[in-house]
């Protein structure tokens, strides 16, 4: 089958949408991921593991005001399906979904809706469109022919609670062979490091786990990423030994990054929704490499910690917790030791991409069979 994925980002990287791809490249199917070129300066056509990239190109702004740019995109992606011979299109969001849908109905493709984010709750809008297009998007999902979602505490958030036929693929990194590893160790056993890749926006509290490490002294922060606060991060790494920051890096080095480190965070605002619902790589990484992480009380990802008793949950913006959890950790190489190891159980276990993997081929099988399905049919009355 040939198979569409559509994204609103340059796709430069995408880690979760480039790892379905490659599982339906290595499954035989023949993939290219159509992204929106509205930032950065990757080309219009790349290759990758098997895969085609092909990026429109419309600059459009960061943020809420990127809206108003949505129809000119939904325009240039309606063209480019409209004129493109494929299967199957697999839509992430709504702001690629709507598109797509339009598009699938026309030529009687099958449509596959991957939920991200709820994207009513990735901008900021009144409170009064925030609902419309909350129920407008609700509805549209009825029209997908699989929809899939990378929590279960997304379903609450859709409206879509108890809902069996909604597919859940946790964002789980695929796994790293042993000897892998073994082979990135930590470099020395002094001073405690703490390691964040991804992005870095307003959203994210940087702020009190820069703060704790800079109070406690031998803890040495490292980031990595992109986003509004990355320039000031930057000039933080300058000032103070203690702060590393890497820019961009790539996946593998996340990961090597990753077993270097004591310590992973991911302290997200939960009074964003998105963030409430969130599952990040970030978590599945650290439970992957056998490391703990410390996460924001109040958001779904505290709810996985808890149960699997893999990192310390602190509350959102409290330094003299952050500061507490850091110290406790420190103190006792045994407990991140035991903590790293419940992680990776409940990692084998539960989240393992392997386990992710076959849920999403599972998907592609029971759509391949109703499509061949529906052509008997068609062919069937055609012959009448």
């Amino acid at each position: 089958m040939r198979v569409v994925m559509l994204r609103s980002n340059p796709i430069d990287p995408d880690v979760r949408l480039e790892k379905e791809a490659t599982v339906l490249t290595e499954a035989g199917h023949d993939v290219i991921l159509l992204g929106w070129q509205r930032f950065g300066d990757a080309p219009a056509q790349e290759g990758r593991h098997r895969y085609a990239i092909r990026r429109l190109k419309f600059r459009a702004p960061l943020g809420k005001k990127v809206v108003l740019y949505l129809p000119v995109w939904w325009l240039l992606a309606v063209f480019w399906l409209l004129k493109e011979d494929w299967d199957i299109v697999h839509a992430a969001d709504l702001d690629t979904y709507i598109p797509a849908l339009v598009v699938a109905k026309l030529k009687r493709k099958r449509l596959i809706y991957d939920i991200f984010d709820f994207y009513v709750d990735m901008v900021t809008l009144p409170p009064y469109v925030q609902n419309c297009v909350a129920a407008f998007d609700i509805f549209l999902i009825r029209f997908a022919d699989a929809v899939i979602v990378v929590d279960p505490s997304r379903l609450k958030q859709i409206g879509k609670e108890g809902d069996s036929s909604i597919n859940v693929i946790y964002n789980s990194p695929r796994d790293l062979p042993m000897p892998s590893m073994m082979d990135a160790p930590r470099e020395h056993q002094a001073p405690f490091k703490i390691f964040y890749a991804g992005g870095l926006g307003g959203d994210r509290d940087f702020e009190a786990v820069i703060q704790a490490a800079r109070a406690i002294g031998d803890v040495q922060v490292e980031l990595a990423g992109y986003g509004c606060h990355a320039e000031r991060i930057q000039g933080m790494s300058e000032q103070e030994l203690h702060i590393t920051f890497l820019g961009t890096i790539p996946y593998d080095e996340v990961i090597r990054k990753t077993l270097q480190s004591d310590l992973l965070f991911a302290l997200y605002d939960p009074d964003i929704p998105n963030n409430r619902y969130a599952s990040p790589n970030k978590l599945f990484e650290a439970m992957m490499c056998r490391k703990p992480i410390l996460v924001s009380d109040g958001a779904a990802m505290a709810d996985i910690v808890k149960e699997e008793n893999c990192g310390l949950v602190v509350p959102y913006g409290d330094v003299d917790a952050v500061k507490r959890a850091i110290l406790t950790l420190k103190a006792d190489p045994l407990l991140c030791r035991h903590l790293g190891e419940n992680g990776r159980r409940a990692y084998e276990t539960e989240y393992n991409w392997e386990i992710m993997r076959e849920r999403l081929l599972e998907i592609y099988r029971n759509l391949d069979s109703e499509q061949e399905r529906t052509d008997v049919t068609d062919d069937s009355c055609h012959r009448e």
